[in-house]
């Protein structure tokens, strides 16, 4: 596919259908993000793929946890409310909300949240893991090797959504995904064949002009 044609179909996906992703294909979206770029050569980041029984106990267990009221995330990255974001950021956040109200529904928040709790479907979750001394250069690679493996599932005719949702219960994951101990799952990315009946699906964001965002300086 043409590169620019593979960057502007890229969407979050948040609802698959049932169909299975190969190994194969799997593989390839991997060896294709370990292209991206590294400080100073250091490849921190580990990849975990979740699938079939694995994806499964997670994803029981993860939607036990978000109905007990007593647990809260406790992710590596912490979670920041909208309120706590710069104004910017916010206004952004509010047109989100208001334009997935008009291509969703009202109740678009409710049909949200179980989605989320059942992570979407997603027929294999990448989980991208550093070491628990990490750098904070290294959430820097781990940014362009997920933006990377995106793209390349995109090429391979995947939907992908990456989420908050699928690391905010870091400890039983690490446990679910066998990780050593001094590693920590940082960043999750849902991939599957995109469900075009589902109606959060019809979610679509717009992104801010390039005279917003951008200064060129001779």
């Amino acid at each position: 596919m043409d590169f620019e044609k593979v960057v502007y179909d890229r969407r979050s996906s948040r609802g698959f259908t049932d169909q299975k992703i190969s190994n194969e294909v799997l593989n390839k979206i991997v060896e294709t993000a370990q292209q991206a770029p590294s400080w100073v050569n250091s490849q921190p980041v580990r990849v975990r793929i979740a699938t079939g029984k694995t994806l499964d106990k997670i994803c029981q267990q993860h939607g036990e946890l978000n109905e007990d009221p007593m647990v809260h995330t406790d992710s590596i990255i912490p979670y920041r409310s909208v309120g706590k974001w710069d104004q910017e950021s916010q206004k952004n956040m509010n047109a989100w909300f208001e334009g997935n109200i008009m291509q969703v529904g009202i109740d678009w928040s409710n049909l949200l949240a179980e989605a989320a709790s059942h992570l979407y479907n997603a027929q294999a979750v990448v989980y991208l893991t550093l070491p628990k001394d990490y750098s904070e250069w290294s959430l820097v690679d781990l940014g362009s090797f997920a933006q990377t493996l995106i793209l390349a599932a995109t090429n391979a005719g995947l939907g992908t959504l990456p989420a908050f949702e699928f690391v905010k219960y870091p400890e039983p994951l690490a446990k679910n995904l066998d990780l050593p101990a001094d590693r920590l799952p940082i960043f999750g990315i849902g991939l599957g064949y995109v469900d075009d009946a589902d109606s959060l699906n019809k979610i679509h964001t717009h992104r801010m002009q390039e005279d917003e965002i951008l200064k060129i300086l001779d």
